[in-house]
């Protein structure tokens, strides 16, 4: 840990210092150009008062491409020094993630959450202190809509999952890459842009701007009418008449559907910026010697159809764009109209359209999916200690020593636990606070990051491929007129049907019934710790139900655990540390003395 501290801290050093320097370099050019200009201002104005023209001339086209010079490599060093501000950015959140501090982050994925998600909302997947606000360093749509999807629709097979890993190891070391890869999706303007409207207008056709009669006539009209004024104005065999009906002509077919080429160009100038950030993003991917076969498979996809590299098509697409960049430009109405230059531009378009359009979601998704396995490669790469966990279809369903949830860091108490299959459902009973619901999160959680490829908070973990369902957080939805007990019941109802159809199922259920009688959640309960047992599901349940533990003798897929307090100079503590057994221990009349109610 203290390495990898280090490192981030050597980096952000390095790019504060850097990034000194490049302020530097701004300034001493535009200082240079001022002088410059007021210099070759000067002389061009006293020798052209002293009638000295071609020195005047002369001077002012030296002081003209030198501002021009300057202007360009001021420009040069700004985007160098942004460069240099986002590398600095992502070593100080680094810093901030290993410090404790990533709780702060401001995104933390709260429009992602989802009550009907079968395990998202309980096992704080988005939202304040989730796991997403942790991981996520992606920064374009695709980005974190694939993380996000990556975190509710784990993998589902071994072999998926560890082609996953194998990535993830690959990445994580690479910190250098990662890090610049991270750093130009940073350079992104108004980087939550939903990239649909780019899709969809890659996706549409017009096919009279292929047709090659339309192409022939675009491309000949404009040469006879530049003929014919310049034939015009040098010779006296033709009178203006002609080339200006000319002129005429082409204005009126500029009118002609002008409202619709207008539409095409302005749906993709939200995003010219983006695109030349994308450019270098798929450049970055590209021009990468991957080792990882899913990586490999990744890069694969960025050609056309036609075998053509995405780099070089989306390198088209930007100067194809740059020809029509001015066209709001006063003096480009006239270019428009004899060259007619809007359809000239349509037809490049439309021949890139028809060539490239259709892979741009492709292209774009694959941005994504880098930018999600590079978070989640960041748990690797920050927690060198935790272990890879092993997926198999043994008698295990979790066996872990060690095991600590990831979100807690240094307030983490961790334990052994197995699970198998002959005693796959566990009850947990324990005081309150004594740490019953977190550690059913923390498997949970665990489980989530074992799915998605990632290394887990764990001395060792081996776990079944199961599919997660969570009844934990249930609460009163006023709205739709649902109380908190008949939202418990929905959730149950869930996973009941889920059993039915998937005997793979891990549940996770933290005081079942709360919100009905005794009577009632303790018969219930056991009627549903058995009917999820026959169907061959597994799972833990938290409970303050003593008497419910007697199925560990009732039934043998029942193995009783509890957490416990002790008290220390009369003051409530808990060590967290799970044991064997019921629960022997209360609390309940301590706190409620504590809040001032006189017990007799």
């Amino acid at each position: 840990m203290v390495n990898i501290y280090n490192e981030y801290l050597n980096k952000l050093n390095t790019y504060e210092y850097l990034i000194k320097k490049q302020n530097n370099s701004i300034n001493i050019i535009k200082y240079f150009r001022f002088f410059t200009f007021m210099i070759g201002l000067s002389v061009t104005v006293y020798t052209f008062i002293i009638k000295s023209y071609i020195v005047s001339m002369t001077v002012f086209i030296i002081s003209l491409a030198i501002s021009v010079y300057l202007i360009i490599e001021s420009n040069k060093e700004i985007n160098k020094r942004n460069y240099s501000i986002a590398l600095k950015e992502i070593n100080l959140e680094s810093l901030k993630r290993l410090n404790e501090k990533w709780k702060n982050f401001e995104d933390d994925g709260s429009e992602f959450k989802n009550i009907q998600h079968s395990y998202s909302d309980d096992l704080d997947i988005f939202g304040k202190g989730s796991l997403f606000q942790w991981i996520n360093t992606t920064k374009t749509f695709m980005g974190r809509e694939i993380l996000k999807n990556r975190s509710t629709n784990p993998l589902s097979t071994s072999a998926d999952i560890q082609n996953t890993q194998q990535s993830l190891h690959e990445l994580a070391i690479n910190l250098e890459w990662r890090q610049k890869f991270e750093a130009e999706g940073m350079l992104i303007i108004n980087q939550c842009i939903d990239p649909k409207e780019l899709y969809k207008w890659g996706r549409e056709r017009n096919e009279l701007y292929t047709k090659s009669w339309f192409i022939l006539l675009v491309r000949l009209l404009p040469c006879l009418t530049l003929a014919l004024i310049i034939s015009a104005y040098f010779t006296s065999l033709i009178n203006f008449t002609l080339p200006c009906f000319m002129v005429c002509v082409q204005l009126i077919m500029l009118f002609i559907g002008g409202k619709k080429r207008s539409i095409t160009f302005n749906s993709i100038y939200k995003y010219k910026d983006n695109i030349n950030v994308y450019f270098r993003l798929l450049s970055s991917i590209t021009y990468k010697d991957f080792k990882s076969d899913y990586l490999k498979q990744l890069k694969d996809n960025l050609v056309t159809y036609e075998g053509e590299s995405a780099v070089n098509a989306i390198k088209r697409l930007t100067n194809i764009y740059g020809r029509i960049s001015e066209r709001q430009n006063v003096f480009f109405i006239i270019f428009n109209i004899l060259l007619l230059w809007d359809y000239q531009c349509m037809i490049e378009f439309e021949k890139w359209r028809n060539n490239s359009g259709k892979n741009l979601e492709k292209w774009f998704d694959v941005i994504g999916q880098f930018e999600a396995l590079n978070s989640i490669s960041n748990i690797i790469y920050n927690n060198p200690q935790w272990v890879v966990p092993l997926i198999t279809d043994g008698d295990y369903i979790v066996k872990s020593n060690g095991l600590g949830h990831p979100l807690l860091s240094d307030k983490r108490v961790c334990n052994d636990i197995t699970i198998n299959t002959d005693k796959n459902i566990l009850l947990i009973t324990g005081s309150n606070m004594s740490g019953k619901s977190t550690f059913l999160r923390t498997i949970g959680i665990n489980l989530v990051l074992s799915y998605i490829g990632a290394t887990v908070c764990a001395d060792k973990f081996e776990c079944s491929l199961m599919k997660i369902f969570t009844c934990m957080r249930t609460n009163d939805n006023l709205e739709n007129n649902i109380s908190s007990f008949y939202a418990e019941i929905l959730r149950i109802k869930m996973i009941v049907e889920e059993t039915k159809k998937n005997k793979k199922i891990f549940f996770l259920l933290d005081e079942l019934f709360k919100g009905t009688n005794s009577i009632d959640r303790h018969d219930g309960a056991k009627a549903l710790i058995r009917q999820l047992g026959e169907q061959g599901a597994s799972g833990l349940i938290s409970t303050h139900d003593l008497e419910l533990c007697c199925l560990e003798h009732e039934y043998s897929k029942v193995i009783n655990y509890h957490f416990q307090e002790y008290y220390l100079n009369s003051k409530l503590k808990f060590n967290y540390k799970l044991l064997e057994g019921i629960s022997t221990t209360r609390n309940a009349m301590y706190l409620i003395n504590l809040a001032g109610i006189d017990i007799k």
